[in-house]
């Protein structure tokens, strides 16, 4: 069987096009420890990691940063309250001590 150079050619730009789409996983942006939103999260659309809870001050940070949202974040994939709601139960699981109000299950708050 006899190849041509433009098909080989051709085959060897894709195989280069699709190894060059693969993530580092070493990145620093995806390992970022704890985080609500990781980047492989199907509600993440900018694959990037969100919301860090690697101690109870980052999660207080991301209960506030969270609810301050007055409309959906464009990484986001879902409504703002369902964000708020998840940031929350994360939150919640990992520190049992940190108390949340309603207040804080409430987007858009000042």
């Amino acid at each position: 069987m006899k190849l041509n150079r433009s098909y080989l050619r051709q085959l060897v730009q894709e195989e280069v096009s699709r190894l060059s789409e693969k993530k580092d996983p070493d990145a620093k942006v995806r390992n970022r420890g704890d985080v609500v939103f990781s980047a492989e999260s199907s509600k993440v659309k900018d694959d990037k990691d969100h919301f860090p809870i690697n101690s109870e001050s980052q999660a207080r940070n991301a209960l506030g940063r969270a609810s301050q949202y007055s409309s959906v974040p464009k990484w986001y994939e879902g409504s703002l309250s369902s964000l708020v709601k998840t940031v929350q139960r994360h939150v919640k699981s990992k520190y049992p001590s940190i108390e949340t109000t309603e207040a804080s299950a409430k987007p858009g708050k000042d």
